[in-house]
């Protein structure tokens, strides 16, 4: 393949990802509206904001990965208030997970609405985790493998510490500007009194195993899938 040729393949391979993070999105608001004509009753509306929260970090993500490939000032500044965007609203992907503690019987079927739960939790999940491969590649570019997966890591522990604020403490991310004082003291009094909040680190450890394993998971499945094309381009190459 030609170097004038390799940009556009790439370009097509982040549109075909791009479109299937649209159907699910498009799949997760018409099954709402289902329900919310069924029902006549808006009790999961609130879904629609939450994931449109978990786009804004693969937004954030894919403008500091293609951002990132150009060489000049206003790229870094941008790739460095896109990364900052990316780690505030990280933890709001996974967690749509959480709102599956909403199942309960109600007007429509439990059926439905685990459907309708678990679309919104996959969902918002994959976003979190395609843009976290999307950051940790960035970081891979600029200091190595051990560091990027260092900062992987970190990550997923440090969202999966924010969505036990959001789920528990109710706090969001745009609330590090408007609270800041407030939120900080809520995790220093948690850090520093762990044995009086033991959820804060059970939850919080659990949930980061659930998530390291998802991503460890979704980085398997694309190197596989990287391994297998190199494969069948030397295949092609030797057949040519």
């Amino acid at each position: 393949m030609s170097t004038d040729q390799q940009p556009a393949h790439l370009y097509r391979r982040q549109l075909s990802l791009i479109a299937s993070l649209i159907f699910a999105t498009a799949l997760c608001a018409g099954l709402l509206a289902l329900r919310i004509a069924y029902t006549r009753g808006v009790v999961f509306a609130g879904l629609l904001w939450n994931l449109f929260l978990a786009w804004v970090p693969m937004a954030s993500s894919l403008i500091a990965y293609n951002t990132f490939k150009r060489r000049f000032g206003l790229c870094t500044l941008i790739v460095i208030a896109s990364t900052f965007a990316w780690l505030l609203f990280f933890p709001n992907a996974p967690y749509l997970l959480t709102d599956i503690i909403h199942l309960r019987p109600s007007d429509a079927p439990v059926w439905f609405d685990l459907i309708l739960l678990v679309a919104f939790a996959w969902t918002g999940t994959f976003l979190g985790l395609v843009s976290l491969y999307m950051m940790q590649s960035v970081v891979h570019r600029m200091a190595g493998t051990l560091t990027s997966w260092a900062f992987a890591v970190g990550t997923l522990a440090a969202g999966s510490f924010g969505i036990y604020l959001g789920r528990f403490l109710r706090w969001n991310s745009w609330d590090v500007f408007t609270q800041p004082r407030a939120i900080l003291a809520d995790i220093v009094h948690r850090l520093r009194h762990p044995f009086d909040n033991p959820q804060v680190f059970a939850f919080s450890i659990l949930f980061f195993l659930f998530l390291m394993a998802a991503y460890w998971m979704l980085v398997a499945m694309m190197e596989f899938g990287r391994e297998n094309q190199e494969r069948l381009d030397r295949v092609d190459g030797g057949a040519s």
